[in-house]
């Protein structure tokens, strides 16, 4: 709900009654339309509608010592709209008493209505009659649904309730209300409320109300509202907002990452490419090559370098050693790879395990003349394995492609995580929570 303008006392007229239990004056405000009240003096509840003398029906014995932060009486300005509280009650589950909450009737002399102001753990919402029914889908199940277009509103409570308390004015019996089965379906910030009875369904809108709205409508300086405790039925994810921006901008990054990475021309090119093969050296011990000089090649300006191997090891290991030695000032970069391959036919169906490729990246390797170094040593085989090597200059560089994809997408996950985690506390506080695949 919009914050509204500064509370002004509502122009609404007043009329007095006698309370036939404590004959106290009770102030009364919806004088066309209250019939039932709650004496704030002796807590007899009664009925009176203008012609012959009141109803006494009894008292609430309990009196709770927080009376609520809205007063009887109190005048407000709520969307927009002059209104004032005419009346007080605090409600609770009949098979879970402790789930109390407090419902505020609120008159609006401009149309002559009222609506509900709803509190439960510091959480309000403004609840009024709908404009419609509703069909409930896999109504008896608890995954019950009503479908509306873009939005499906999911079975969040169901129970009765009993009044705990009450005061002030009220345009129907409250105590009739403990033979309501009541249902809620939730699709935040909006709940879809069903009071069923013998004589049919009743339905009821209700929408969030931020703790600051009440303060702004009634008062800045008077109303100190309750704080929050959990996530509300129907409390808006605070992602929300920000997901149509993050998604756009987030869509950006990525497009001009893969711009960057695939449209833009590279001038990658072939340094090197040649076939060696391994020697064994009788002087070493088993397995070991004899070392390999490729020829040599030319880096023209600093930058990456990819040193590419593939091998035909058959069943077989080989542990390389290379080294890119610069000829002119001996600067090596070094680098070790493990390559093994194996295969073979098992219950008539064929195996491989391993591989006959590597790779390495030299980062900011400077320019001059260079050449390969390699230090073989492989396991018996059935023949010597030879080595293809391809060097590229300025290949592509995946591992920084795929570091800032997970820097983009690192934001966008914690929101997802967060959305996640509300929805959690959200559903926490239902029996009816949806099923998740485990």
């Amino acid at each position: 709900m919009p914050m509204s303008a500064p509370a002004q006392p509502s122009a609404a007229p007043s009329a007095q009654l006698t309370c036939p239990s404590c004959q106290q004056s009770i102030t009364y405000y919806d004088v066309a339309g209250s019939e039932y009240y709650a004496c704030p003096h002796c807590h007899s509840y009664f009925r009176y509608h203008g012609e012959g003398p009141p109803k006494l029906f009894g008292k609430y014995r309990e009196v709770p010592n927080d009376l609520g932060v809205l007063p009887v009486g109190t005048p407000g300005t709520l969307a927009g709209q002059a209104c004032r509280v005419v009346g007080y009650v605090r409600r609770a589950e009949a098979k879970t008493p402790h789930y109390e909450w407090v419902e505020y009737q609120i008159f609006r002399p401009a149309t002559g209505d009222c609506v509900q102001l709803s509190q439960f753990n510091g959480h309000w919402m403004i609840i009024q009659p709908a404009k419609r029914n509703y069909d409930v889908q896999a109504a008896s199940t608890r995954a019950a649904y009503v479908s509306q277009p873009g939005a499906q509103y999911k079975l969040y409570n169901r129970y009765q309730a009993r009044i705990c308390y009450a005061e002030g004015e009220f345009d129907w019996d409250i105590e009739g209300d403990d033979q309501l089965k009541v249902a809620e379906f939730i699709c935040p910030p909006i709940m879809l409320v069903q009071e069923k009875s013998k004589a049919g369904s009743k339905w009821y809108h209700a929408e969030h109300l931020e703790p600051a709205a009440v303060v702004e409508a009634f008062g800045r300086d008077k109303v100190v509202v309750p704080a929050r405790m959990g996530v509300g039925a129907v409390q808006p994810d605070p992602t929300d907002a920000m997901w149509p921006g993050l998604r756009n901008l987030t869509l950006l990054a990525l497009i001009a990452l893969c711009i960057v990475q695939f449209g833009v021309k590279r001038s990658s090119k072939i340094l090197f490419t040649d076939t060696l093969h391994v020697v064994a050296d009788a002087s070493g011990t088993p397995g070991t090559g004899k070392v390999i000089v490729s020829p040599s090649f030319t880096v023209g300006q600093q930058g990456p370098l990819e040193i590419d191997l593939t091998t035909t090891v058959n069943n077989q290991w080989l542990e390389l050693p290379v080294s890119l030695v610069n000829e002119q000032t001996g600067q090596g970069f070094e680098f070790t790879k493990n390559i093994e391959f194996y295969n073979g036919v098992e219950g008539g169906e064929s195996w491989s395990e391993g591989s006959r490729n590597a790779d390495a990246v030299l980062s900011r390797v400077p320019a001059g003349r260079y050449h390969l170094n390699f230090y073989p040593f492989s396991e018996a085989g059935p023949a010597a394995p030879d080595i293809a090597v391809t060097v590229t200059a300025d290949p592509p560089l995946w591992s920084n492609f795929l570091t800032l994809l997970a820097l983009i997408l690192a934001f966008p996950a914690f929101q997802l995580w967060r959305s996640s985690n509300y929805e959690t506390r959200r559903w926490d506080e239902s029996d009816y929570a949806p099923k998740t695949d485990s």
